[in-house]
């Protein structure tokens, strides 16, 4: 657009057409001259240009500022390097996190979410999983930063938000860091070790964790139990007696009934202290009732679900005053 033009837009309906009655002709006349044009414009793009000055300035200030939106929880899905256990949303501070947004209608600290490759309108999530999930539990839309970026990236954003909220256990991390080497993400552990900035030893730990056989996991209580440095620990013994580890985990396993600490578990898979535990059921009419576990000197009496009505607890208190002083 040539100068011309521009101040033909700029000053259009600003000059006062002629006029037939005399006094409006010579009120008008020094606006029709040139230099009286001339001032007018000058005068009209000094104040169009501080304008414009002036909103760049403010745009310069939004320059570097997310998108947030409010985003339906069942539009965003988990990223594929995302290894949270299912536990963490049955623990007391997820159910507490879970109250709080429900109290504020909503989760106040976004999450950060990208847009998800090949799909319209949906996002995957780069941090923020257990608030995306109470507001999915809850059946309200999640307040959330948008942006573009690459997997590795995203991997670690999500890492170092995640080891600076202490938000996901030994294991977690374990199993997202031996996703991501799986994966091709990063060539080699020293990289990965490099690009996280986490130490190379306790990465090499957390990956021990994650290359646990899945037996040896579950016989803990939680996986989130399983703290870094008990890693060692139990691959030392894997090595060294693969057989009676694995068949001391499938039995912890597959005892329904007792409940054990994670560090109990832990003894018992090494082989410390393990106390011989005898059993007993009782039954009637071939039903059983309950059962007595005898541990070492610690007697556990356990009754099956619905047994024992709340008429005869205070029965049983009677019982067992009366059996233990004789």
């Amino acid at each position: 657009m040539s100068i011309k033009d521009r101040l033909t837009r700029k000053t259009e309906g600003l000059v006062i057409p002629s006029s037939e009655e005399g006094s409006a002709s010579s009120l008008s006349a020094p606006l029709r001259t040139g230099p009286g044009q001339m001032m007018m414009v000058n005068s009209l793009m000094q104040e169009s240009n501080k304008k414009v000055a002036l909103l760049e300035q403010r745009l310069k200030e939004f320059q570097d500022v997310l998108p947030v939106r409010m985003i339906e929880a069942q539009a965003i899905v988990a990223s594929k390097w995302a290894n949270r256990s299912n536990s963490s949303f049955n623990s007391a501070d997820f159910l507490s996190l879970k109250n709080e947004i429900l109290q504020a209608g909503g989760n106040i600290q976004p999450i950060k979410v990208r847009p998800l490759a090949g799909s319209i309108e949906r996002y995957e999530i780069i941090f923020g999983y257990r608030r995306h999930r109470a507001c999915l539990d809850l059946g309200l839309p999640v307040l959330a930063l948008v942006e573009q970026i690459s997997d590795k990236e995203l991997f670690k954003e999500m890492d170092r938000e995640n080891r600076e909220r202490l938000d996901l256990s030994p294991w977690e991390q374990g199993c997202m860091y031996r996703q991501s080497l799986k994966e091709g993400l990063f060539a080699s552990l020293g990289e990965l070790s490099k690009e996280i900035g986490i130490d190379k030893g306790n990465l090499s730990k957390a990956l021990r964790l994650a290359d646990l056989p899945d037996v040896v996991v579950n016989a803990f209580p939680s996986p989130l139990d399983l703290q870094f440095r008990w890693a060692k620990l139990l691959n030392d013994a894997l090595q060294q007696a693969p057989d009676q580890v694995l068949a001391r985990a499938q039995k912890i396993v597959n005892d329904k009934i007792t409940r054990r600490s994670a560090k109990e578990v832990l003894d018992i898979l090494l082989g410390i202290a393990v106390k011989e535990v005898l059993e007993q059921s009782v039954e009637i009419a071939g039903k059983p009732v309950a059962q007595i576990r005898l541990e070492g000197d610690r007697v556990t009496v356990l009754f099956s679900k619905g047994v024992l009505r709340q008429e005869k607890v205070a029965q049983l208190h009677s019982l067992l005053k009366g059996f233990l002083q004789d």
